[in-house]
């Protein structure tokens, strides 16, 4: 999740024409968990404005592909990683190509697996090392979900 503080917070929303809108200066995360940042596209008619989300988890992930229709539509996509679960030191921005669910063998326990378009995948699921995860649902996959 992502936090905010008041002190942080522009100009009420009636001055950006919307009352029901908070613009915030800066954000909080204070778990390192990956997180997504994509690209939202919305056709208005006579003209298309893209915004850029920042998405905290995959079940929201999940409610803002059910939320997408002909007028709206995901552009591109980001995974946003913490180092420790690429085994680096650094958080990292890469293109997403796919997020699915995953169980192990022996207890089938359920984790999210992410993999980059550079062909990287990770996890934080304890049996992500051992190599015995199994696909039992793919939540989002770039040529499925993403149009330019």
């Amino acid at each position: 999740m992502f936090m905010t503080y008041r002190h942080a917070e522009l100009l009420p929303g009636i001055i950006f024409g919307d009352q029901r809108v908070q613009h915030w200066q800066f954000v909080e995360q204070e778990i390192h968990y990956p997180w997504f940042y994509v690209e939202l596209v919305r056709d208005y008619g006579d003209e298309k404005m893209s915004s850029m989300l920042m998405i905290p988890t995959v079940p929201m992930l999940q409610q803002v592909l059910k939320e997408l229709n002909d007028c709206s539509w995901l552009a591109q996509a980001f995974l946003v990683s913490p180092g420790h679960l690429r085994g680096a030191k650094n958080w990292l921005m890469e293109p997403l190509a796919e997020v699915s669910i995953a169980e192990d063998e022996k207890s089938n326990q359920p984790g999210y697996v992410y993999r980059v378009i550079s062909g990287a995948s990770y996890s934080a699921h304890p049996e992500s090392g051992r190599g015995t995860l199994r696909t039992t649902e793919v939540i989002f996959s770039a040529g499925l979900h993403l149009r330019p």
